[in-house]
């Protein structure tokens, strides 16, 4: 049985470039960990034939290569420095977006890789559960926790709208 034409590697390479970025907080290391596992799933012997197994399987080797990163830097604990920002000049919408990339980077990996899988990514809990090899119940209760810990991280946060001199 042929694998779906329309699930490639190309057409899931933003999605996983952005979990990895959630996960590890680097862009460039986010490119080069899943360049890492494009190289992993090109060289397997078994590859998933239908396109929701072949996604799952893709952030599952994606979710893998950032875990062993971290192992090896031995940083698994240490919060990336939140972006910096020059606020003047932005809007409301991007405020709210620096103030969420900030939340995130305040939260652990494994909480920030919830968020990405569900949130970001857009997967069902059934598939999260499936790219993380747990229960959908452990799915359910991690991202009620990560979902709880960014709102009190976003609540925190010294980022406000500016308001205007009048008073708009």
């Amino acid at each position: 049985m042929a694998r779906d034409p329309h699930v490639t590697l190309p057409t899931l390479l933003p999605r996983l470039v952005a979990f990895a970025r959630t996960v590890v907080g680097d862009a460039d290391l986010a490119r080069d960990l899943v360049q890492e596992a494009a190289a992993r799933a090109l060289a397997a012997r078994r590859v998933p034939v239908d396109r929701p197994a072949y996604r799952a399987w893709m952030f599952r080797i994606v979710r893998n290569a950032a875990l062993d990163y971290l192992r090896q830097k031995q940083v698994r604990d240490v919060t990336p420095p939140p972006p910096e920002v020059d606020l003047w000049g932005y809007d409301d919408a991007r405020i709210a977006k620096i103030t969420v990339e900030q939340g995130l980077a305040s939260l652990d990996a494994s909480q920030r890789e919830i968020i990405a899988l569900i949130d970001i990514a857009g997967f069902s809990y059934a598939e999260a559960a499936d790219v993380l090899l747990i229960p959908i119940g452990t799915v359910m209760s991690r991202i009620s926790r990560a979902r709880g810990a960014l709102l009190a991280a976003i609540e925190a946060s010294a980022v406000r709208p500016l308001k205007s001199s009048h008073g708009h």
